[in-house]
């Protein structure tokens, strides 16, 4: 941390005590409606609000016309500049008035895409969304289930998130089949909105023959568009990873090029619709022609407040797979319920 960015941070951690005392925080919206109470955070086009009379609300930043805070946070702007500032009352339509050491700055409410508090509490910094399905048949008692878990933990610098997903599927006429995957990634947040970052991954494909691939990584990326509606990453990195062939006690260690791009649509007009879409290229470095990625696609749409109907597909591809019998590729496409945390 910058000697800089310390100052900046004192300086509006002093601002925000000297005017702790003047008004609460204060949202209007739609020309109109007036709230006051604690801002807590904005994050992909949705102000959180908290009232004396009512649990945190979410609010469409879209409709926001003017915010006022007293404490201090983290702005983030859709053409990557971050600062730290006061959010002040301000009479200017649409605009942001952020006050810090360097003095005051007007910005438009537009182009702000990011509001994170200096000394949020930590439950207020986890983000996620637990889903699940069911489907069965009685003709052959063909069974499935899907279960899934993605959690994000955001601070000033880093962002970590836990993906894990697991699929089964089973009937009188074939084998019981499994996909099950469990990543966890960690991320420092650099300038121009470049990251850097580490991964932790455990996998299991049955149909593509692996009993347990482990992988450690590092990886490098950039988000390329951050909007209140859309965001657009790609990364690459190295990764190390040890293979447990399905049916052997046999393994096999490698190491292998990372690529990936993930992109995130959400709108809030009805219905809320909420797509997201990652497609992720290994080709590896011991194996020679060897290349295996997957491509996930997951639409939530709002059937109440904070309840999804969610529709998923996945599919895994590998050019080489281990085993005698193992596919080339295999796909899931199931449906369920999805509830953010």
């Amino acid at each position: 941390m910058t000697k800089t960015y310390c100052l900046t941070t004192l300086c509006c951690i002093g601002l925000s005590v000297l005017s702790a005392t003047a008004s609460a925080d204060e949202v209007r919206f739609d020309g109109q409606n007036v709230m006051r109470g604690e801002l807590k955070h904005l994050d992909r086009g949705q102000l959180y609000f908290k009232t004396p009379g009512t649990d945190t609300i979410s609010i469409e930043w879209a409709h926001v016309d003017r915010v006022s805070s007293s404490k201090t946070f983290e702005i983030e702007f859709d053409n990557g500049d971050i600062m730290l500032g006061v959010v002040e009352p301000t009479e200017s339509p649409s605009q942001l008035s952020i006050r810090n050491y360097a003095g005051a700055r007007l910005a438009a409410l537009s182009s702000v895409v990011r509001l994170t508090e200096i000394d949020e509490k930590v439950r207020d910094r986890f983000d996620g969304t637990a889903s699940a399905g069911l489907n069965l048949t009685q003709q052959n008692s063909y069974e499935s289930y899907n279960l899934g878990l993605d959690l994000t933990y955001n601070t000033l610098k880093y962002v970590s998130s836990l993906d894990l997903s697991s699929n089964i599927n089973r009937s009188d006429d074939t084998a019981t089949s499994e996909q099950s995957s469990l990543q966890i990634k960690s991320s420092r947040i650099w300038k121009k909105r470049r990251y850097t970052g580490g991964l932790l991954s455990f996998s299991r494909n049955q149909d593509l023959g692996i009993d347990l691939r482990s992988s450690l990584g590092i990886t490098v990326g950039k988000t390329l568009r951050h909007t209140n509606s859309q965001i657009f990453n790609v990364e690459g990195g190295l990764l190390f990873t040890k293979e447990e062939i399905a049916g052997s006690s046999d393994s096999e260690n490698s190491r292998e090029a990372y690529l990936g791009a993930h992109y995130e649509w959400f709108t809030f007009d009805e219905p809320n619709i909420d797509l997201t879409t990652e497609l992720v290229v290994i080709p590896s470095l011991t194996q020679s022609g060897r290349v295996r990625g997957s491509f996930n696609l997951t639409l939530k749409w709002e059937i109440v407040n904070d309840l999804y109907w969610r529709i998923s597909y996945q599919q895994n591809a590998d050019s080489d797979p281990p085993g005698e019998s193992s596919a080339n590729s295999d796909y899931n496409l199931f449906t369920g319920l999805a509830y953010d945390l």
